[in-house]
Formats: structure tokens, C-alpha cells, sequence
């Protein structure tokens, strides 16, 4: 249907590198029937939703905070399968999902480093457990499962047979709560390894002062466009009180040992998103460690930020910087649009509009006196997918790519062009997100509405769509690419 666009000239064909939102838990947990449909799992009303998805909603509360006491320690009661990456079990109809990610080419890698082996993400010493409760799929009959966010992020499912009690538990002190959470992730990711924290976020380190405190600026000024772009387009969003976790290797061996664990393709990476442990990982980019030798003196502060102004200022300046600030942007954007509840960590999800929205974000201007990103109250058109869309578009053989985009429910189903893919999903949300918003955001409030691990099959994710922006492919399509060709 895309043979209508005219075909262009020379394009420079993008080699994009593949990122993942990993979303891994084992094989045995797969086999649960998570179904809203059955009469006696009816979810709780913690993951109860609005039914009125077509109106506008206000931030809504956390998750009710839960105390979990375990009749034995995670680590001993879990089978080694429900804590291992294995992304290509994704339960239920939750997907798994990829993105882009930087090249490599000024990836460093030390032999001599080696990233620490952490512990289980809970402490395997204990049986008490504090999160937020994301559905209750426990039965009469003793059976069924429990959902449940740790304080770290993590997102566990918990057999009923494990459970000694759950209890309402009060709101934490959030000075104490970012205290205990930083020491946890010391302890898990060792010496060498330092924390900061901000606003909304906690990072893991062993990178210089310079990088962390730019990834620090960075990230609170991606989730302050979120917050900006939802309240404008009247999207839900929901409370969120723990910090997201953001880890930093300085090097990228240690950053490929540590994602060999949850992805698996590690060498291609420069950054990701892992919906299961709600993390982003990522490494430096940008060769600055000279600012960490001043930090224990107080009276070389001018100095540290001098280094730092000039170290990112440096780093900026490299041909491919925007593409490095763009991969990062892009995996922030995911975490903080699944965890302010747009989308949905326990699914179900529409994987081209996760995607779509995750590419819009990465393009706001990249000047090195802004930091590289800046969001001024409405994003640019991408250039670099507006170019893999033009390319995808005049090549593509597919009957009805729209159509099949929107009821894709994995990058598995665009294995025959993952680039045109992206940039396709891409070019359908941008179109929508500055022809029709209204619609997008109904749309939007739709899907964030369905309970947690119902099945989201093809011909649903369709009439959703429809249902918004009529069921008329070749007009829409038609409409699609009479705005590309205005870009």
C-alpha cells in the first residue's frame, strides 16, 4: 500500500544497533493463565482502572504499599528459571519489546575491568518484602499468583503457596526510603560503585562526577517532558514515590557483562530498558574520568564543575553525540512513560505506540549549552527516522503495513524489517501526535485502562485502533504520507 510514496533519490541507509526493553521472567512462571475473564480471578482493585477510558484523567495514587512476608527467602523459594534472562519467554501477553540504541564506535572496553557479580535484587536473607501491589490473582483454593514491585523496581509474581501474609503498609519517609535503597544497590553492585540522587531517580555508578551528573540532568529533563506532554494531552498518568533506577558502568565490558545477563545479544548494546527489574542500564559515552581525583576535596567543587562543563561540552561536540543522547533520551523516555502508568510493565501493550512515542522524544535540539536535549513544549520531526521511513516506504511489500503495525505484539513480527518498523511506528505517532492528538490520546487513555496480563491479540489491538481513528487503512494511509512528503 506504501507504493503510492515516491521514491526517493539517495538515502543513507541507517545501520541501527539493537537496544531491548527486556522484559524476562522464566519459563515457569509463563504458564500461569493470568485472565481477567475467569470468575474467581477478577483482579483487585489495585490495577482497576477507570471504565470511562474516553475522558480525561488526573494522576492517579500509587499502588497500594504492601508487606510480604515469605514462608522462606525469595531466592530459596523461586526456581532458578524465574530469576534468569530469558526474553523470549514473555508471559502471557506481555511482549517483549526492542529499541534503538547508539553505534559503538566510541565504545572502550579494559580488559582489567570486571562488573561485580550482585546478589539476588532481594535480599535472599529475608522474608519480608515492601512494594506496591500490582494485581492480586490469588485464589480461594490457595492457588493462583501474587504481583508485586519491590521498593527497587523490581516486578515479581509470587505464587499464593509462598505467601505467609500481606498487609497494608504505611507510606515511607522518602529521605529514609532513598537511603535504604542506595545502600542496597552499594551492596549489590560492590566497591568502586558510588549512588546519587535526585528528584525521581537513583543512580548506580562507577563513572566520573561530569558523566553522572549530565545522565542526572538528562533524565529529570526527559521526565519533565513527559509530564509536560501528559498534562497537555490530558493523558493518565499514575503517582510514582520510589526513585527509578538508573545503572551506569564506566566501561563497555562491564556494562556487556551485566546485560548478558537479561539480554541476549549484550555486544550490540549501548543502553536498555528492562521492564522486569524497571531499570535502565547504560555506559559512558564520553572517556571523561578525570572529575572523580577532585571529588573528596570540598574546596576543588569550582574545579569539579569546571571539568564537568567542559568534559560535556567535549563530549557533545563529537560527530555522533546527538545519536548517543537520542539512544539515552530513548530508553528514559520508556521508563518514565511505564512507570508514570501510560503504559503498562505487566501489559498488555501497544508495542507501536511504546516505540512511536520513545522516538519522538529523542529529537528535541541537542545543543551542547542545553546539555544536549531540550524540550521546548512540542517535538521536531525526527530526521534520522524520517529518512528509515522514506527508505521503508518506497521498498516495503507489505499489503497493509499500517494495519499490520498496530496489531504487531513484539518485534518478532517486524523480523523482516526491524529499521522499517520503528520507523514506521515512528511516522504513524508523529503523524497522529500533530494531526489528531485528541484521538491519540483517547487512544492513549484506552489502552492504559486494561487490567494487568489480559491477552491483547491481534484483532483487539485493531479494534482499539479502529475504534479511535476509524477503520478506513487507505485513507489513513493515504494521510500518513501526504505528511511525510511536508517534513
Amino acid at each position: 500500500m506504501f507504493a503510492a510514496f515516491p521514491r526517493f533519490a539517495v538515502f543513507r541507509r541507517l545501520t541501527q544497533t539493537a537496544a531491548f526493553i527486556v522484559l524476562t521472567f522464566g519459563a515457569a512462571v509463563c504458564s500461569l493463565p493470568f485472565s481477567a475473564q475467569a470468575a474467581d480471578q477478577t483482579p483487585s482493585s489495585s490495577q482497576a482502572k477507570k471504565n470511562d477510558a474516553d475522558e480525561p484523567t488526573s494522576t492517579e495514587k500509587a499502588p497500594p504499599r504492601r508487606r510480604v512476608v515469605l514462608k522462606a527467602p525469595l531466592a530459596t523459594l523461586r526456581k532458578p528459571a524465574d530469576a534468569s534472562p530469558t526474553p523470549n519467554a514473555a508471559p502471557f501477553s506481555a511482549p517483549e519489546l526492542n529499541a534503538t540504541a547508539a553505534p559503538l564506535d566510541d565504545a572502550r572496553s579494559d580488559a582489567t575491568d570486571v562488573v561485580p557479580t550482585p546478589p539476588d535484587a532481594i535480599d535472599a536473607a529475608s522474608r519480608t518484602l515492601f512494594g506496591r501491589e500490582i494485581a492480586d490473582y490469588r485464589l480461594q483454593n490457595g492457588s493462583g499468583r501474587y504481583v508485586f514491585e519491590e521498593e527497587l523496581g523490581e516486578l515479581l509474581i509470587l505464587e499464593s503457596a509462598w505467601l505467609e501474609t500481606v498487609e497494608d503498609a504505611p507510606e515511607p519517609e522518602l529521605d529514609a526510603l532513598r537511603s535504604d535503597l542506595a545502600e542496597r544497590l552499594r551492596a549489590e553492585f560492590g566497591p568502586g560503585f558510588e549512588t546519587l540522587s535526585t528528584e525521581r531517580y537513583l543512580f548506580v555508578h562507577n563513572v566520573s562526577d561530569a558523566y553522572v551528573d549530565w545522565c542526572a540532568r538528562l533524565f529529570e529533563k526527559v521526565a519533565d517532558a513527559f509530564e509536560k506532554y501528559a498534562v497537555k494531552s490530558k493523558l493518565p498518568t499514575t503517582e510514582r514515590v520510589e526513585p527509578m533506577v538508573v545503572v551506569i558502568f564506566a566501561t563497555q565490558r562491564q556494562f556487556f557483562e551485566y546485560a548478558a545477563r537479561e539480554t541476549p545479544s549484550p555486544d550490540k548494546l549501548a543502553a536498555y530498558y528492562n521492564m522486569r527489574t524497571n531499570r535502565v542500564a547504560l555506559y559512558d559515552l564520553s572517556g571523561a574520568e578525570s572529575s572523580r581525583a577532585v571529588v573528596a576535596d570540598e574546596d576543588a567543587e569550582p574545579e569539579r564543575r569546571r571539568r564537568a562543563f567542559q568534559e560535556t561540552k567535549e563530549f557533545l561536540s563529537r560527530p555522533n553525540a546527538a545519536f548517543n543522547v537520542a539512544t539515552i533520551v530513548h530508553e528514559a523516555s520508556h521508563q518514565v512513560a511505564f512507570n508514570r502508568g501510560l503504559f503498562l510493565r505487566s501489559g498488555p501493550l501497544p508495542f507501536w505506540a511504546v516505540e512511536g512515542l520513545a522516538l519522538t522524544f529523542e529529537t528535541p535540539n541537542g545543543r551542547a549549552s542545553q546539555g544536549g536535549w531540550n524540550f521546548t513544549g512540542s517535538f521536531p520531526k525526527n530526521e534520522r527516522q524520517l529518512v528509515a521511513f522514506r527508505r521503508y516506504a518506497s521498498t516495503t511489500r507489505q499489503r497493509d503495513p499500517l494495519r499490520s503495525l498496530v496489531a504487531a505484539q513484539n518485534i518478532g513480527d517486524a523480523r523482516d524489517d526491524v529499521e522499517g518498523f520503528y520507523a514506521a511506528s515512528w511516522a504513524l505517532f508523529y503523524y497522529l501526535y500533530k494531526r489528531r492528538p485528541n484521538e491519540l490520546a483517547a487512544y492513549l487513555r484506552e489502552t492504559a485502562a486494561k487490567p494487568a496480563f489480559v491477552a491483547y491479540p491481534a484483532a483487539d489491538r485493531i479494534a482499539d485502533f479502529e475504534k479511535h481513528f476509524g477503520d478506513d487503512w487507505e485513507k489513513l494511509t493515504e494521510n500518513l504520507l501526504r505528511f511525510v512528503r511536508r517534513l
